[in-house]
């Protein structure tokens, strides 16, 4: 009978929660890159896929908005859009980052790997909605807040899902862990707005390589803050790197 050996890949949750991990931005960069040569195309699928169904459940609202007279401008059906993305995208999301992390560890993804996480639907959707409205909280307040939330809660889905936490403990822990490196952090995102004003100035066409390029950036840096088990079968062969999806 062949057995499984679990290996850790990375960093670890400990090490970041104490700030004792360290990131060489220019290195994660360059392997994310590498990785994206590899990946684009399945995450481009992925993309695609998630943006039709964002697109379907806005034209659902609007038209049932519509058909009860209630105009699009109206803050409650602004709300209610905004409530049922956040609860119906986020395991659509979090198979998006789960890929990323995958081909950081040298896995192969498909496409069907986005719709790994709909049975646990319920968690991820809690967590997205607790971090949206931490979001709007701190963008209501002076705008910066909700800036360091939408970063800092960054990782909050795949920790439900790689270290199996509870929604609060992975919100938690997913700020205290970006916390301690909030200097690299604050580089990474600015040269991705850099790259999403490439994208709108080559009229869509740089999200080709931008978008996939930040899904696999997202990869690497959970792995390096936080480790990434992957199973080892007895005989020495890898599982292909798809233990990732086995969470």
């Amino acid at each position: 009978m062949t057995q499984k050996q679990a290996l850790t890949i990375g960093g670890s949750l400990e090490k970041a929660l104490k700030g004792e991990i360290s990131l060489d931005v220019k290195s994660l960069l360059k392997e994310a890159w590498q990785l994206t040569q590899v990946t684009k195309w399945v995450l481009l699928q992925a993309i695609l896929v998630v943006f039709v169904a964002a697109l379907v459940v806005v034209l659902t609202t609007t038209w049932l908005s519509e058909t009860r007279g209630l105009a699009l401008t109206d803050p409650n059906v602004q709300l209610a859009t905004n409530l049922v993305l956040t609860l119906l995208m986020a395991p659509l999301i979090t198979g998006l980052l789960m890929m990323g992390i995958n081909h950081s560890v040298g896995g192969v993804s498909r496409l069907d790997h986005l719709f790994h996480f709909i049975p646990k639907t319920l968690y991820l959707s809690v967590t997205a909605l607790v971090v949206s409205l931490l979001v709007e909280l701190g963008l209501m307040l002076l705008i910066v807040p909700g800036i360091y939330l939408m970063i800092a809660t960054g990782f909050a889905l795949p920790l439900i899902i790689e270290k199996k936490l509870t929604p609060l403990k992975a919100i938690w822990y997913s700020i205290l862990s970006v916390s301690q490196l909030w200097l690299q952090f604050i580089a990474l995102y600015f040269l991705f707005a850099l790259l999403m004003l490439l994208v709108v100035a080559s009229f869509g066409i740089a999200a080709i390589w931008v978008l996939p390029f930040y899904y696999n950036v997202k990869g690497v840096l959970y792995r390096e803050l936080f480790g990434v088990t992957v199973y080892i079968q007895g005989s020495g062969g890898s599982n292909e790197g798809e233990s990732v999806f086995k969470a």
